[in-house]
């Protein structure tokens, strides 16, 4: 199914109101060296981004909707501009230029296999941690 098709569906009798939703705590995890496992590319709504995700941090008790383990990594994500010239990439004074030169890496590809410590980061949006990385 495409990405941005959407079906209307009738949930009837099934929304009663505000529900308990699972959360994981992630505080035994922040502070530890990871290895970043990958980089990937996006194209969203505002634009270009990338994601990069660690390695598992941890393999949790916890099991998602199919019954499968959870796997916890940190992820991060930074946006990607682009110039009149249809060139895609980042200032040296944004978030990503800023954390590349900490990393003294040429390029977010070259992240991959270095060393990353986790960090908590509360989303404004529904107030959970989410574990990610400096």
């Amino acid at each position: 199914m495409p990405e941005n098709q959407e079906n209307q569906v009738d949930l009837g009798d099934k929304v009663v109101g505000q529900i308990e939703l699972p959360s994981i705590d992630i505080s035994p995890h922040v502070g530890k060296m990871i290895k970043v496992a990958e980089v990937k590319e996006y194209e969203g709504n505002f634009g270009y981004y990338i994601r990069i995700t660690t390695e598992t941090v941890a393999d949790l008790e916890e099991e998602d909707r199919e019954g499968n383990k959870i796997s916890l990594k940190a992820s991060r994500m930074f946006g990607l501009q682009e110039n009149a010239d249809g060139q895609i990439g980042w200032g040296e004074k944004t978030q990503l230029g800023v954390f590349l030169k900490k990393k003294k890496a040429a390029h977010y590809n070259d992240l991959v296999g270095m060393e990353v410590v986790t960090t908590s980061v509360t989303n404004k949006n529904d107030g959970k941690d989410y574990l990610s990385f400096n």
